[in-house]
């Protein structure tokens, strides 16, 4: 074989390896049109909002809240909800809460209420 045609099949490889690990992380693994996607019964705080907005959980999971975001935010129960209730947390820190109750958990972010998000516990 040529050295030109080694170089030029390099090449080629190298182009394929490309493509193929550009199509094999599109961020399409779920999530909410954001570009964010979360791990399991977890909530990821990033633009201003909870990701998912929305999560269905089984009674005594325990649901991590993290702040991807380079403002504090919190999860704050609303109404009923109030066994949520995080301390500001700032970029890279978490919140767990485990809930023991069925039901419908609305949160909001106190420091930015028009983030909001909700929990369904089955």
């Amino acid at each position: 074989m040529t050295r030109i045609r080694r170089t030029a099949l390099f090449i080629v490889g190298a182009l394929l390896a490309t493509v193929a690990v550009a199509c094999g992380s599109s961020g399409s693994g779920g999530g909410n049109g954001s570009g964010v996607s979360a791990p399991p019964n977890t909530v990821i705080i990033k633009n201003f909002t909870f990701n998912p907005q929305t999560l269905s959980v089984k009674l005594g999971t325990k649901v991590t809240f993290t702040n991807e975001d380079s403002t504090g935010h919190t999860a704050t129960g609303t109404g009923s909800s109030a066994s949520i209730k995080s301390p500001t947390l700032n970029n890279g820190q978490s919140y767990t809460v485990t809930f023991t109750k069925r039901g419908t958990y609305q949160y909001v972010c106190s420091i930015h209420p028009y983030m909001k998000g909700t929990i369904t516990v089955t």
